[in-house]
């Protein structure tokens, strides 16, 4: 008897450690990976990654940083553009009026607030919460434009309506910085006036990020 008790207790204790092993992989910022994700693209950008969130992948086709908090649902992909690719007159207000436009001509729109103005990784940047519904899911963001030295910072995340945490993904953002290189500043010269969303121009979209 002694025996089967303790071959029971063996066999459940290897079983045990299978699946603590296997559990591991649905674990969100699981031991192993990256808390430090960088533009492996162009070098641009890098984000540290708090407790909670690791590096996602097919997010969005554009992204050099994409990370997912699977526990609570929230998502972020960064867009990193070179100043080199703009004409010398763009400034972080344009840049994110065109940027906005590409995301909310592919949503039914509810709101947009903003701008706000925050200074993120030592830059400039404007931020926006957007609301409203894909695919008839109901979808929160904060769209964040950082005026880089190196490039123009797209910062998008997003989650559903009832798990979006602005405070969670503001935290997110500390994490940023861009990676140094000797270039000209990002504009943030402001314009008499700030257009307003809902913007009539309809560029190919870079946001199938649901």
């Amino acid at each position: 008897m002694d025996t089967i008790v303790l071959l029971i207790t063996l066999s459940a204790g290897v079983l045990a450690v299978h699946y603590k092993e296997r559990l591991r992989t649905f674990v969100p910022g699981r031991p192993g990976s990256p808390r430090s994700l960088v533009d492996q693209s162009l070098g641009l950008a890098r984000l540290e990654l708090p407790d909670g969130w690791r590096q996602a992948e097919d997010l969005n086709d554009n992204a050099s940083i994409e990370a997912i908090n699977s526990l609570h649902g929230r998502h972020v992909i960064v867009i990193s553009d070179a100043i080199e690719d703009f004409v010398p007159e763009m400034t972080v207000y344009e840049h994110s009026v065109n940027t906005r436009a590409e995301l909310t001509a592919n949503i039914q729109l509810i709101s947009c607030s903003g701008p706000e103005r925050r200074v993120i990784g030592g830059y400039d940047a404007l931020q926006y919460e957007i609301e409203g519904f894909y695919q008839q899911t109901r979808i929160k963001y904060l769209h964040t434009t950082i005026a880089g030295r190196r490039a123009f910072h797209q910062v998008l995340a997003w989650a559903t309506y009832s798990r979006y945490d602005r405070t969670a993904f503001d935290r997110l953002l500390t994490g940023f910085s861009e990676l140094p290189e000797l270039h000209v500043a990002a504009k943030m010269t402001e314009p008499s006036a700030i257009p307003v969303l809902p913007i009539h121009i309809t560029p190919v979209s870079r946001y199938e990020v649901h």
